[in-house]
């Protein structure tokens, strides 16, 4: 550990009112954080081929092919955001590539074996990626398209209600965010946000005080 703030949602309720305990990066994300942040590229794949069913076929109409550029916003929905998912990662993949002095990212044609190849190299690269210059910005680039994918594959919807209260305010007003990334208080007075393992420990502990 180097001391260094990881930029996670670990550490969200410190970065907003200095609540719980510091959670340092290694090097720059936490450990839990790099999890995540492994499972949500690799969810980003199906996310995508998810997606692009849900919108009837557009990309097959059009050929599927990847340009080298963006081009004007598509009338179909959702199309833009798949291709700044595409865009956005070949972008991260050029970048590492530079910075480690690896040869140019070879061309792979259409956009699912583009997606799905580019997310399987910074996959096999990740340790580093996660460890260099542009770790930070890596990471919350990746959580936040899954967030904006995962936002349309469940239709805007969150995950759920939380059976149990929170821990903050007591009452009944915890819910998932729609990405199932965190548990937050949806009372206004409250707002605290939890990893689900972080309000899995409280409850636990609230149990074990319970039962003594």
């Amino acid at each position: 550990m180097n001391g260094r703030q990881c930029p996670g949602t670990c550490n969200a309720a410190h970065r907003r009112n200095g609540a719980g305990t510091l959670i340092s990066g290694d090097p720059v994300w936490c450990r839990r954080c790099q999890a995540l942040i492994r499972a949500r590229l690799l969810d980003l794949d199906d996310q995508a081929a998810l997606l692009a069913a849900l919108e009837g076929g557009h990309r097959a109409r059009s050929g599927e092919r990847v340009s080298g550029s963006r081009g004007r916003p598509s009338p179909a929905p959702h199309v833009d955001d798949l291709d700044e998912l595409l865009h956005t990662l070949l972008g991260w993949e050029d970048a590492y590539r530079e910075h480690r002095g690896l040869a140019p990212r070879p061309r792979r044609g259409r956009f699912a074996p583009t997606l799905a190849g580019n997310i399987a190299w910074l996959a096999a690269h990740l340790d580093g990626l996660l460890s260099f210059d542009g770790a930070a910005d890596f990471g919350r680039e990746v959580l936040r398209l899954h967030r904006r994918l995962v936002r349309h594959t469940r239709g805007g919807r969150s995950s759920g209600r939380v059976r149990m209260p929170c821990p903050g305010c007591d009452l009944r007003s915890l819910e998932r965010d729609e990405a199932g990334e965190g548990i937050r208080c949806r009372n206004r007075r409250c707002g605290r946000t939890y990893t689900s393992e972080e309000y899995e420990s409280r409850m636990r502990g609230a149990e074990g005080g319970e039962a003594r």
